[in-house]
């Protein structure tokens, strides 16, 4: 008896689809079980046939090999999607304009700046002989954990804690510390607010104090611990830091009136009390009376001599 075989094949033009599909209804019916390719029923013990297969070998396709493309060529697609090439002008010949420069932050000017009036305070500003140090600590990536330690002393002990939180942040005032000069308007340069703005003149004050207190504890660190300027080839004159500040000279405050010795010269040219109160924009009471004290102090005067 010959044994029936179920032909599969990966291709459908290989076999008669008929009969395939027949075999497969037939075993998507029954009970079977495929050991070593060969279909039995699990019932009835009945023996259905053999998968055999055949290796698929396509016909190799044969591609033809396009012409390159030209580089630097601009292409136009128009709607109909037909292509074109587009001719552009020879940028060689032609000198190329830079396009303006956009400012993408505009910084509004601070307080600190004075143009026009020359009033108040001057702006203070603090040289920074340690900023090479920390510029070259933090390009080479070096592990400063006391710096850390130290900033965020001087941010707690400086402008201090707001709500619960320090009213300056660590990277800031590490930005600080890497400036030549630590001032507000040089701070303004390089720190932005959490919204990337320009940051307010208060929040830059806290920035420039809790910079300012931590300079000293950074130095006294260094000049304890020399190998770290060492290890990067600097050196730093500490002396500058613990040298005390010159005082500025203080002004004797007077209260004598402004224009009172204008007004004793004119009296001594005896100009009269109308006039001189109309010129120096003062009271006729005021006038009368520093004649009235300077007529007293003559007669005072030569009271003594005739003596």
């Amino acid at each position: 008896m010959e044994v029936p075989k179920i032909k599969s094949y990966t291709t459908p033009q290989a076999h008669d689809s008929k009969t395939l599909e027949s075999q497969r209804s037939k075993l998507a019916q029954a009970h079977t079980r495929t050991v070593n390719s060969h279909v039995y029923d699990v019932v009835t013990g009945e023996y259905y046939g053999v998968y055999t297969t055949s290796t698929y070998s396509p016909e190799p396709i044969y591609y033809t090999i396009g012409t390159p493309a030209r580089l630097g060529e601009n292409w136009l697609i128009e709607d109909d999607c037909s292509v074109s090439p587009l001719e552009t002008s020879d940028t060689h010949s032609h000198p190329t304009e830079l396009a303006p420069v956009i400012e993408l932050c505009h910084h509004e000017q601070t307080s600190e700046v004075r143009t026009s009036s020359t009033r108040g305070p001057k702006p203070q500003l603090t040289d920074n002989p340690l900023a090479p140090a920390l510029c070259i600590l933090k390009f080479e990536e070096r592990p400063t954990p006391w710096l850390d330690d130290i900033v965020f002393g001087a941010i707690y002990t400086g402008p201090g804690v707001i709500a619960g939180k320090h009213s300056a942040s660590l990277p800031d005032v590490m930005s600080v510390l890497r400036l030549s000069v630590i001032s507000i308007a040089a701070a303004a340069n390089c720190l932005l607010n959490h919204e990337l703005r320009p940051m307010s003149t208060r929040q830059l004050q806290r920035v420039i104090e809790a910079a300012r207190t931590a300079l000293r504890g950074i130095a006294l660190y260094l000049e304890r611990h020399p190998q770290i300027l060492q290890s990067i080839d600097l050196q730093v004159d500490f002396d500058t830091f613990w040298s005390p500040p010159q005082a500025a000279p203080t002004k004797v405050p007077s209260n004598e009136h402004p224009m009172k010795q204008q007004a004793l010269m004119m009296i001594k040219a005896e100009v009269p009390v109308k006039t001189i109160a109309k010129a120096l924009g003062i009271s006729k009471n005021t006038a009368k009376q520093w004649k009235q004290a300077a007529t007293r102090a003559n007669y005072r005067e030569g009271s003594v001599e005739g003596n």
